[in-house]
């Protein structure tokens, strides 16, 4: 059976050699994905020896602290979850002390390790130990880049020192003698050099760059100052707008009553209309009946000739004329009277109506005039908007990713910034046995606030990853001297200091210990159904007039325990039927309801309960809050 084996074994060694020779040529020497992919093609063709049938995983190691390779070897666990038929798993080791047992250890020469050392330590251990940048066969593998292809060699001898054993056909792909690997190794110094060059130049590029970024910051300052002279800008004309509106309604409501009068004035000359028609045919009916008069004067006359019995009769008949006469002249007198009314009527109108016309004319002006402003302040709505969410992903880069997490810690992150970008932030950590929590809230919160945040995670990095100091209190110390350091701080000035509050967790997993600092930030620590508060310093991260050192403070840790950390957005938010802050009273009595469940539903429920508190009310600052469980 095991002949038989090793016959099929020969066949898929092969193929797997020439994928790996095809993905060779595709790229230019050993970059990440190139290293992850020949050490999983390398490893599954190893005899690892009798005690690897007890294993219950596939450990590969990598002694480098290049998180970028680490990370492309998880993402490439993911499609080959399984060497020899046990599952895969990663880990990352930054000293040698935090080295554990795997199958295969992997280390760059430019990490400066001791590779006395190293074998040394995994010494009868069974662990295939691949190197790269090392002299021929020092290792059990090496890598080197001649040309920009990938080449290895194998020192057998090592590897069956070891109780351990490779194919032979792998063994014809490696490089074979001293002077070989001389000549390539010199070909590959000389390639070393020229990427030496461009590394020169790309941070000539970087330092550019950084240049770049100050001149943007300063714009960022030069923007917020120009936002806050524009909103004042606006903010006048919005008055001017609301007085124009209120002259507007005013000269509309002049506008309906001088319509009104206008109505009933066209009313009474329609109705002295009627009534100088009414006159001019009772006028024509008197005129006729003077004429038929006259026609009887007239025959009268002739007969007074003849009859002047008669002359009494003709004297009331002469009354009759004269008052006749009389009654035309005054039926006259209020003919031309109407017509003069009418004609001053008309003349008010006309008045009217071009009074009428010049207020239309300039309601529409103040209406286009409104509308261009409008126009300019969407304008330079979205331009500031774009802006800031340029800013956001600025910031979103720089916070670390929550895959920091141990898998060994059961947490939720709740983080609801007020605005686009955000003051407050978190940070974690993994250093070897111990894992750092952090979260902060900086001054101020949108674009300042931002800026805080980006300086505070700069400075973390540092101080941790570049500097190694892992305690909390001297984290914040190291973190209150950069701050002042950076903002030209003095212990004389009046103004408000700049700087943040912060909480600071660092776990130890083989001492199950929890080491906690703070600054006005609170820790809270859940055993069982009891909350344990251990209260932070009353002084930021910034200057101050008390400037003495932090408290650590040292717990121990049992299992089930939770605790929390937090900025105080979450307990000053307004809301609820009487409009009052959530007050952290009643955050305690919130987290040790939900303690029996799992952090991501506690996550999840304090959100819900965040928002139905909130209710239409605005949020008031950016909320941050961090669960975690041992």
């Amino acid at each position: 059976m095991s002949k038989s084996f090793r016959f099929l074994r020969i066949p898929i060694l092969m193929s797997g050699l020439l994928i790996l020779v095809s993905n060779s040529f595709a790229q230019v020497g050993f970059d990440n994905p190139t290293r992850a992919l020949y050490v999983f093609d390398l490893a599954k063709y190893v005899d690892y020896g009798p005690g690897f049938a007890d294993s219950s995983t596939f450990k590969i190691g990598v002694l480098l602290g290049d998180y970028d390779l680490i990370n492309e070897m998880g993402n490439l666990a993911k499609t080959r979850n399984r060497i020899q038929d046990k599952p895969v798993t990663v880990a990352g080791f930054r000293n040698l002390e935090s080295v554990t047992h795997c199958q295969v250890l992997y280390v760059n020469m430019n990490a400066g390790f001791n590779l006395d050392k190293i074998k040394k330590m995994i010494e009868g251990q069974q662990t295939m130990l691949i190197t790269e940048g090392y002299e021929f066969r020092e290792s059990m593998m090496n890598f080197i880049v001649v040309e920009g292809k990938p080449r290895f060699d194998i020192n057998e001898e090592y590897i069956k020192k070891e109780k351990m054993s490779v194919p032979e056909t792998l063994l014809f792909t490696a490089i074979k003698t001293k002077e070989d690997w001389q000549n390539l190794f010199d070909i590959a110094s000389r390639e070393i050099e020229v990427q030496k060059e461009t590394i020169r130049q790309q941070l000539e590029t970087i330092d550019i760059q950084k240049q770049e970024i100050l001149k943007q910051r300063a714009l960022l300052d030069s923007l917020d100052k120009e936002i806050v002279e524009k909103e004042k800008t606006l903010n006048e004309k919005q008055k001017v707008l609301e007085k124009q509106f209120v002259q507007i309604n005013r000269q509309q409501g002049e506008i309906s009553v001088q319509r009104n009068t206008i109505s009933v004035q066209q009313k009474e000359v329609k109705v002295q209309q009627d009534t100088l028609a009414s006159q001019k045919e009772k006028i024509s009916i008197q005129i006729a009946r003077i004429d038929e008069q006259l026609s009887k004067i007239a025959e009268q006359e002739g007969r007074i000739k003849v009859q002047l019995e008669t002359l009494e009769k003709q004297k009331l008949i002469l009354y009759f004329v004269l008052f006749a006469l009389l009654l035309v002249s005054f039926l006259g007198y209020y003919i031309y009277r109407g017509y003069r009314i009418k004609k001053e009527a008309n003349i008010k109108l006309e008045e009217k109506n071009r009074t009428i016309s010049l207020q239309k004319d300039e309601i529409e002006k103040q209406r286009d005039l409104a509308a261009a402003q409008r126009d300019q302040i969407a304008y330079q709505k979205k331009h500031i908007t774009d802006s800031i969410m340029y800013a956001k992903r600025i910031q979103t880069a720089l916070i670390p990713s929550l895959e920091l997490f141990s898998d060994k810690l059961e947490h939720f992150v709740l983080y609801k910034p007020l605005a686009i970008v955000s003051g407050d932030f978190y940070w974690v950590s993994s250093q070897g046995k111990l894992q750092i929590i952090i979260a902060a809230d900086c001054t101020g919160h949108g674009v300042p606030g931002a800026f805080m945040s980006m300086l505070g995670v700069t400075m973390l990095n540092e101080i941790v990853t570049s500097k190694h100091i892992f305690m909390p209190d001297q984290i914040i110390e190291e973190l209150r001297h950069g701050i002042i350091t950076a903002l030209n701080q003095a212990a004389d000035e009046d103004s408000v200091k700049d700087g943040m509050d912060i909480a600071i967790c660092v776990v130890d997993f083989e001492k199950d210990i929890l080491y906690y600092a703070g600054a006005n930030n609170p820790l809270y620590l859940v055993r069982g159904r009891e909350l344990i508060h251990y209260r932070a310093d009353k002084m930021p991260v910034a200057i101050h007039y008390k400037m003495v050192p932090f408290t650590l403070h040292t717990i121990e840790l049992k299992k089930g325990d939770a605790f929390y950390i937090f900025s105080d957005g979450y307990a000053d938010q307004f809301g609820g039927p009487k409009q009052k802050k959530f007050m952290t009273a009643q955050l305690k009595e919130t987290i040790v309801s939900m303690a029996d469940k799992p952090m991501l539903q506690q996550g999840e429920r304090l959100s819900e309960i965040f928002e139905e508190w909130r209710g239409d009310s605005p949020q008031v600052d950016d909320v941050t809050l961090i669960g975690v469980r041992y």
